[in-house]
């Protein structure tokens, strides 16, 4: 009976180690206590997973080693197909016969290595744990980080002296470096460059010694030999080490591109010159070097973008939480990169379409401008086409061929054709149809203004109740500058409408007319007064001679004649100063003439009056005559009296 049990139990073992040998993950997992490997695991038994077994064991033997517990007590227990490793009657670990065909040894001789390591590394981690032990490591420690700091000290006196050792070879050993007598280096930046270079270093040797000093100090102890500080104190190395090397290929992409942009300007006149066709200079030198900056500007962001792509991914790699990180970032650069450059090569029959239509619509746009230049400055002349319609026709003109530009290249760009692209052109157009009615409406005005030529710059001009000088005209407003320098901008719509009054289009070739009226009584002959009116103009100045000032006899009022003198004026601009210097002159003739101006006009009684005018243009012995009244009693006599005594 006992023999037939016995049977049954070494055919179901054999059955599960067999189905165990089939379906078990077949890989090292190690068994790790503290940092230590001890030896692997390959296969599973039954439904247990080698990480399942491994798991299992290793709890167990913490707990052997946080009691302290004897590992002498370690042993075997043979049984058909499978070892146990048995601690106080528990179960360790069971070896099976498939870990030892792996491992290439007996299973009974193989229970018996694995016993051995375990009992050894039992009695390793117990003594760690030891007071003396644990004693013997702080002082160890303490003595090493007595020694970092003797060398952190020894660092931090050495060094400077290197420091100012490379800043006397500056000039010496370290001089610039010249191509073509143009300094493309200073001796400063490579002095500098060193200095920098060894305070690097200086860094990277700090940082090793922190990074040996801390892996050391945590493998003496037992609470910190778990803690796998290498590949983070390894990381943070790495990461410094990195982010030095990638400050200094910046450094040295930004001084290179830096030089060469510098380079590029001694260039002009002999390497770069401009691009003429027939004594037409297209493309300028200036132009030339502008855009050879730009691309190389370009060029040096791409590079930079790369050194920081690259930077960012490497740095990502160091550290284990990080690591599927920099597989993500490049995924995602890559992936956009890639249907980017897909659509770009699609696309690229359209590119040259467009880049055409704009090479042509560029040197058209040239070559109107040349026209347009040449008939502002009159070099070309048409009959009936004025200089002045030159630079506002051009604007139009250049508007008009950028907006058929527009038109044709629309059906090229990339999207045109979907529904979003249509709906928010659409909704552009609504917009700027609806918020730029005025706007429009003052554009038209200004065309139509410029092909009127009702003023141009710096003609006197009245708009409605504005009158100055025209200083500025554009597509939307008139800015006219007042005689008291206040700058005023008019709509053009507003111009349009309202009436325009130009003192200065006909100045020039036949004078301008201003014009000034007195009153003077009847008494005074108007010859005389004509000739007092011609002697005041004569003596202003700003009043052309020819032709000549000529006075009109406007009304004849109840007690006096209006007089309006007329003078031509070939400077419109300082027609205030004209009237002021004219008004008096007027009355300096007619004080010195003793002729009285019946401006403002009096209420006064004037018969026997003295006259109105200023005491030092009397005569000498000038009195006023008296008034003439009749005897108080013929005032006070009724009608019938008043004819008779008129009889007697």
């Amino acid at each position: 009976m006992k023999l037939s049990t016995s049977l049954i139990k070494f055919i179901a073992i054999s059955f599960l180690i067999t189905i165990s040998n089939s379906f078990a993950q077949q890989k090292n997992v190690p068994v790790i206590i503290s940092n230590d490997t001890l030896f692997y695991i390959r296969t599973g038994i039954g439904p247990f997973t080698a990480e399942q077994r491994v798991n299992e064991f290793s709890a167990k033997l913490k707990s052997i080693i946080t009691n302290s517990e004897n590992p002498d007590s370690i042993k075997t227990e043979e049984h058909p197909g499978y070892t146990n490793i048995i601690f106080n009657s528990r179960v360790l670990l069971s070896v099976t016969d498939a870990d030892a065909e792996y491992s290439g040894k007996n299973r009974s001789d193989l229970a018996r290595e694995l016993i051995s390591i375990i009992r050894q590394e039992v009695k390793s981690e117990i003594d760690q744990h030891s007071g003396k032990k644990l004693l013997l490591n702080g002082g160890i420690t303490l003595g090493l980080f007595l020694l970092l700091l003797v060398l952190l000290w020894i660092f931090k006196k050495i060094f400077p002296y290197g420091y100012s050792f490379l800043e006397k070879l500056e000039g010496k050993i370290f001089r610039p470096f010249r191509l073509k007598n143009q300094e493309i280096i200073s001796a400063e930046n490579i002095s500098a460059f060193f200095i920098f270079l060894l305070k690097g270093a200086r860094l990277v040797l700090t940082l090793l010694l922190l990074y040996y000093f801390l892996t050391f100090s945590f493998s003496l102890f037992p609470w910190t030999r778990g803690i796998n500080i290498k590949p983070i104190v390894g990381g943070i190395f790495s990461s410094v080490v990195l982010i030095i090397i990638a400050y200094v290929v910046i450094k040295s992409a930004f001084i290179f591109f830096n030089a060469l942009s510098s380079r590029v300007e001694s260039w002009k006149g002999s390497i770069i010159k401009s691009v003429k066709v027939k004594n037409l200079e297209v493309v300028s030198e200036e132009r030339i070097i502008e855009q050879i900056k730009f691309a190389i500007k370009i060029f040096k962001f791409f590079i930079i973008v790369i050194i920081s792509y690259f930077f960012v991914t490497i740095l990502f790699s160091f550290f284990g939480f990080s690591r599927n990180w920099a597989s993500v970032l490049v995924e995602y650069i890559l992936q956009p990169l890639s249907s980017v450059l897909k659509s770009f090569i699609s696309f690229l029959p359209n590119l040259f379409t467009i880049i055409v239509i704009i090479f042509v619509t560029r040197y058209v746009l040239k070559f109107i401008k040349l026209v347009f230049n040449a008939i502002g400055k009159e070099t070309v002349l048409f009959p009936k086409f004025p200089s002045e319609w030159a630079e506002p026709t051009y604007k139009i003109a250049r508007f008009l061929l950028l907006a058929f530009a527009a038109v044709v290249i629309f059906p090229y760009l990339p999207g045109s054709g979907s529904p979003a692209f249509q709906g928010i052109s659409v909704f552009l157009g609504i917009l700027f149809s609806i918020g730029s009615s005025s706007a429009i409406a003052n554009m038209v005005a200004g065309v139509v203004l410029t092909y009127m030529r009702p003023f141009k710059f710096g003609d006197r001009v009245k708009i409605a109740d504005t009158m100055g000088d025209v200083i500025e005209k554009t597509l939307l407003v008139t800015r006219v500058r007042t005689i008291k320098n206040v700058d005023v901008s008019i709509p053009n719509a507003m111009v349009l409408g309202s009436h325009i009054i130009n003192f200065s289009s006909s100045a020039k070739d036949r004078g301008l007319i201003l014009h000034t009226s007195v009153t003077i009584g009847y008494n005074v002959p108007w010859k005389k007064v004509n000739s007092l009116l011609l002697s005041a103009a004569s003596e202003t100045e700003n009043i052309l001679k020819e032709p000549a000032p000529f006075i009109l006899q406007t009304g004849l009022d109840d007690s006096f004649v209006n007089y309006e003198l007329n003078v031509y004026t070939d400077k419109p601009g300082i027609m205030a100063k004209i009237y002021s210097d004219l008004h008096q002159n007027i009355q300096d003739k007619f004080n010195e003439a003793g002729v009285e101006i019946m401006s403002p006009h009096y209420s006064a009684v004037r018969d026997g009056n003295a006259a109105a005018i200023p005491d030092e243009y009397l005569p000498k012995g000038y009195t006023p005559q008296p008034f003439r009244i009749l005897p108080f009693g013929n005032m006070f006599k009724s009608k019938g009296n008043t004819s008779k005594d008129s009889e007697e």
